[in-house]
């Protein structure tokens, strides 16, 4: 029962960092902007940072450095190398809230 309860305890809690990167995102490519924001639609935990909203290198940082100030973290580049969707960075959010 206690790792049930525990499982549904970080889903909710990785949902909750997903929503809000959500909201960061989309008030991101709001300020920048971004043309594709109207294009792509709904920002789900599937879109794909990269290849949705077509950003570069230097708009990903930018965009990662807003993330890391919204939650109070740093996180790891290395960590972020087989993060392509808000999920999987829901996911590296919540590991680096846990350390």
């Amino acid at each position: 029962m206690g790792f049930i309860s525990g499982r549904r305890s970080l889903n909710a809690q990785i949902n909750e960092i997903e929503n809000r990167i959500k909201r960061l995102l989309a008030s991101y490519l709001e300020s920048s902007n971004h043309p594709e924001l109207e294009a792509h639609g709904e920002i789900t935990g599937d879109t794909n940072l990269v290849s949705d909203f077509t950003l570069d290198s230097f708009q990903v940082m930018e965009f990662m450095m807003e993330l890391e100030e919204s939650f109070d973290i740093m996180i790891d580049m290395n960590a972020l190398s087989n993060t392509h969707t808000v999920r999987d960075l829901a996911v590296v959010v919540e590991q680096e809230l846990a350390d």
